[in-house]
This record gives C-alpha cells, sequence and structure tokens, in this order.
C-alpha cells in the first residue's frame, strides 16, 4: 500500500489526478475494529494485546501513517496513534463533503 503524503491529503479532491491514496486510507479505516483501536489510541499508547485490531490491522494503520509502533519487549509492540496524520485525514474529507 502506498502511503500517501501530506500534500496528496491536502488536494482537493476535485483537482486530485490520483484518488488512491484517498482509498488507501477509507478502506483502512472502514472496519470496526480499526476505528475501535484508534478511539483506544486517543487515549494514550497501547500494547497490541489492549487493542480489538490484529497486529497485521495496525500495521495497516501504521502504513499510511495514522499510528506508529516501537518494540517495548521481545514479543510486544506499543502503539500510538500520530495526531497529525488524523488532522490531514479530516481536512481532506472535510474538503470532500464542501464539494
Amino acid at each position: 500500500m502506498v502511503r500517501p503524503t501530506a500534500a496528496q491529503l491536502t488536494v482537493p479532491l476535485s483537482r486530485a489526478k490520483d484518488l488512491t491514496p484517498l482509498a488507501s486510507i477509507l478502506h483502512v479505516l472502514g472496519t470496526r475494529t480499526r476505528l475501535e483501536s484508534l478511539q483506544l489510541l486517543t487515549q494514550g499508547p497501547r500494547v497490541t494485546a489492549d487493542l480489538p485490531a490484529r497486529t497485521d490491522e495496525l500495521h495497516m494503520l501504521e502504513e499510511i501513517g495514522v499510528v506508529s509502533s516501537r518494540r517495548v519487549e521481545k514479543q510486544q509492540l506499543l502503539w500510538s496513534l500520530e495526531p497529525e496524520a488524523l488532522v490531514r485525514v479530516a481536512c481532506c474529507l472535510a474538503a470532500f463533503e464542501r464539494e
């Protein structure tokens, strides 16, 4: 999956040459477990076991830049929300709504 750039997420959709980044984002955010995981991460970092999404789903969120992970133990990842990325996604969706 191609990680969208900030520039791609701020171009109005009517002027976007390629909607692939937005489609990727909507696909990744389009499941209940991933959205619930994002909601939990708004309260602070959490380990994989404390999130409803599977590890592969969390890696999908990481690929589009809305979360990041770091290893805290041999078999444990700590996940954090990337608020700037969520702001870019929200701005992109708001531009779509205005059109």
